[in-house]
């Protein structure tokens, strides 16, 4: 069972360490891109299965992303079919939190595509005169902060984007490691009960409990040992 609820803190840890250094926005707008027409090497049909169809892995695929947007890290990646091809959409972040997206064909580990940075604040002021914006994500921070003081607010998002240093911080192949890993994970997640769901969560908050307040030293290292223990 301990081992069990530590892979389910995995999960939710991966998706607070997205948020954390400051993906929202790249998840936002994650299906909502707006691609060229691109040409790919490997043509996926309507409703075919693509799960094992790439010939190269995430980590060539974040390599290659890495390769086209130097100044960036890429702190996401996963399959997808663009324009009828099969290809990697990786996520990429600069130190400014400014986000933009990569598309690397799945069958060459070519870079097909460097979408233009979306920064930080151009991604506010976009939300925020968007009358269709979802605005759950803000209500649900700020019931988070509420029964804070103010100095209590800050130390909070100072963990936070200590996380999110903390993920970036780890190797590109340790990176990519975690991704599958939570990739597979959200896939038993999605088939537990609400029941065994919420029991889940409230183990994985108090392991998140123990986290937060780690130097960034012991952050980083908490990662690199999680990543050891999945090669175990």
């Amino acid at each position: 069972m301990t081992k069990l609820v530590g892979k389910f803190a995995a999960l939710m840890l991966i998706s607070v360490l997205v948020t954390s250094v400051g993906a929202t926005p790249a998840f936002a707008d994650w299906d909502k891109t707006r691609y060229p027409a691109i040409q790919g090497t490997i043509p996926i049909a309507d409703g075919q299965d693509f799960a094992e169809l790439s010939n190269i892995t995430l980590v060539d695929a974040m390599s290659t992303a890495e390769d086209a947007v130097p100044d960036s890290k890429a702190i996401y990646g996963k399959l997808s079919v663009i324009n009828g091809f099969l290809v990697y959409k990786v996520v990429m972040m600069d130190d400014n939190r400014g986000h933009n997206k990569v598309l690397v064909d799945a069958g060459t580990g070519e870079q097909l595509y460097v979408s233009d940075v979306v920064s930080k604040d151009s991604y506010k002021n976009k939300r925020y005169s968007d009358k269709k914006y979802d605005k759950k994500y803000d209500k649900k921070m700020k019931d988070y902060y509420k029964d804070m003081t103010p100095e209590q607010i800050a130390e909070k998002k100072k963990q936070f984007k200590e996380m999110g240093d903390a993920w970036k911080s780890i190797s590109l192949q340790d990176r990519a490691a975690m991704i599958i890993h939570f990739m597979q994970m959200k896939m038993q997640w999605d088939t537990m009960s609400d029941e065994a769901k919420e029991l889940k969560k409230q183990e994985m908050k108090e392991q998140w409990k123990e986290f937060l307040p780690l130097s960034p030293e012991e952050k980083k290292q908490k990662l690199e040992d999680y990543v050891k223990s999945l090669k175990n």
